[in-house]
């Protein structure tokens, strides 16, 4: 399944990089969740470009979901994010590869991630999502379960990258 989505931001797309590639964006976005068990596996650059990766745990309540969801889902696990942002010699353009991975669960969530000018002060994000996953039949069903999960979390980032720029940009 594949979820496209473009969010416009008042801010130029430098400033919007410049956030969305600092700690303090992140550090931020867990403190308003009250989130305090995360940590940062990477935040460098690499020969590929700046890697970010954060690892949280995750409690997994399993009495909301189907049967045969169950099995395949652990009561806890751990969130990876990571996000790839690569140079691509266009000014005004940036790009990231991303991918989330909870434990050992058989989804595959990963996608791009683009930031485009939009005149001097807007700047347009455009996110692609691709949920897959690698059990036949079960893993089907298993993505459709998750598939809404993914609107409702690209809504929310929207509203916290928004929060963000209106209050620190």
């Amino acid at each position: 399944m594949k979820v496209m989505v473009d969010r416009e931001f008042p801010v130029g797309v430098d400033r919007l990089y410049e956030i969305l590639t600092s700690k303090a964006y992140f550090e931020q976005r867990f403190e308003w969740g009250k989130v305090n068990d995360y940590r940062f596996q990477a935040f460098q650059e690499t020969g590929e470009g700046l890697l970010i990766q954060i690892v949280q745990p995750i409690q997994i309540r399993t009495d909301k979901v189907p049967s045969f969801a169950r099995r395949l889902l652990p009561s806890q696990a751990d969130l990876l994010t990571e996000f790839l942002w690569q140079a691509t010699g266009r000014p005004g353009f940036y790009q990231a590869r991303y991918r989330f991975q909870l434990g050992n669960v058989p989804l595959k969530i990963s996608g791009t991630m683009e930031l485009n000018a939009d005149g001097e002060s807007q700047s347009i994000q455009q996110t692609q999502v691709e949920i897959t996953s690698s059990v036949p039949l079960v893993g089907r069903k298993l993505v459709d379960l998750v598939a809404p999960k993914i609107d409702d979390a690209l809504a929310g980032d929207y509203r916290h990258t928004l929060r963000y720029v209106e209050q620190f940009a």
